[in-house]
């Protein structure tokens, strides 16, 4: 039986971390889903964060892949095995805490690594088209403040800039798992824990 791929991406700097914390719940419960073996790619960007991009990877992204290529070679490795790693992947998850209303640092850096012209993306006179099959994304998201509201209290770029990025390399059936003011918690952990369990247990709830 093949293998099922989950790749998770946590970008908090600290392991300890609410964001971590609730993404490590929902990995679980992905994992206990399936009668199949799981195979899990951990990248913790917060901890171990991708080096900044090179002058040779922003000159490629002008050039037609064949002509990158022939240009610069070697020096699209890292680009190149970060691509493949997510298209390898059956599911990608993300575990991200809410920087100044957006995404952390270190996500947006491994997504302009793995936008990648001819490789994870086409351009056309419609614009860019995803080359990448779509596949479940699964966002852990917390934050200290009153995100994700209806009308909102704080201004929202995490999940609008994610859903653009995302779907234009071919990601589109993004899931946001939200986790919003815990810094108003007097037990941010315990609140998470529970949050994962409602998740797991709607999850688990069949279809009507």
């Amino acid at each position: 039986m093949k293998p099922v791929q989950i790749l998770h991406l946590e970008c908090s700097p600290r392991p300890e971390a609410c964001s971590s914390r609730l993404g490590r719940h929902l990995s679980a419960a992905l994992q206990a889903e399936t009668t199949a073996p799981v195979q899990v790619r951990l990248r913790a960007l917060g901890v171990e964060p991708l080096p900044a991009l090179s002058a040779a990877y922003a000159g490629s992204l002008i050039l037609p892949i064949a002509q990158a290529r022939a240009r610069y070679g070697e020096q699209l490795a890292l680009s190149d095995a970060l691509c493949e790693e997510l298209a390898a992947s059956d599911v990608l998850l993300i575990s991200a805490p809410v920087h100044n209303f957006g995404i952390p640092a270190v996500l947006k850096n491994w997504i302009d690594w793995v936008v990648r012209r001819d490789v994870t993306f086409a351009l056309t006179a419609e614009g860019k088209i995803g080359l990448l099959a779509d596949r479940p994304v699964l966002v852990a998201v917390t934050s200290g403040g009153a995100m994700f509201r209806d009308p909102p209290a704080q201004p929202d770029f995490f999940r609008p800039y994610l859903r653009a990025a995302l779907g234009g390399v071919g990601l589109t059936r993004i899931e946001f798992v939200e986790a919003p003011g815990l810094a108003f918690s007097a037990a941010p952990e315990e609140a998470v824990d529970a949050l994962a369990r409602d998740w797991i247990r709607r999850r688990a709830r069949p279809a009507a």
